[in-house]
């Protein structure tokens, strides 16, 4: 009997070993919205960091956060990082590459885990189509990654669809303009930059 259970579990271990080897090692997950803003106003809303947490599906669970701006005001090196009262939660974003108007990309690190996301921002109709992504790519033997690439859409697509959502209702309630910052986050919080205008 010991011998039968022994082989029947060796059997499954084996195949979730030869199975994990034929998932995909690229993970891409995206989301998008349409939103009633132009393409311009849209791209420097999520350029500068100092908006994200009007926005952001995340700021809510955990406002009492610390929350710090690195770098300069907005585009390529500016970055937002965050951690929790008792330091057990900490992340950053970084805007690693801007395309005004069209494509940010960035780098999301939380813990010791590290994904590449991106916005894309295009004209449709006479409003804006912005698209949020994140992709991963994962070692050849890394079969515990792959799996959980299998998950990633369920795990991050339903903060994606709120942070758009979010995006959309801030940016139509000031139609026709650029919206004013949040005042959560100041020109002092830059390390180096107290006092500087933004």
């Amino acid at each position: 009997m010991a011998r039968r259970l022994l082989s029947v579990l060796l059997a499954i271990a084996v195949t979730i070993i030869l199975v994990g080897f034929f998932l995909p090692r690229d993970v891409l997950v995206q989301r998008s919205v349409v939103i009633d803003a132009s393409p311009e106003v849209a791209f420097r809303v999520l350029d500068d960091l100092r908006y994200f947490n009007a926005w952001s599906p995340w700021y809510a669970r955990n406002s009492n956060a610390d929350y710090r701006l690195e770098g300069p005001v907005s585009g390529q090196g500016a970055a937002l990082a965050w951690s929790d009262m008792g330091g057990s939660e900490t992340g950053r974003l970084r805007i690693t590459d801007s395309q005004p108007p069209e494509r940010i990309e960035l780098q999301m690190t939380l813990g010791e885990s590290e994904s590449g996301q991106f916005f894309q921002v295009q004209p449709q109709d006479g409003a804006t189509e912005v698209t949020w992504g994140m992709r991963m790519r994962f070692g050849a033997l890394d079969l515990t990654g792959r799996y959980i690439g299998l998950m990633l859409p369920s795990l991050v697509g339903g903060d994606f669809n709120r942070g758009l959502v979010q995006l959309k209702d801030f940016l139509e309630s000031h139609p026709g303009v650029m919206p004013p910052r949040p005042d959560a986050l100041e020109p002092s919080d830059f390390p180096g930059r107290e006092g500087e205008s933004p």
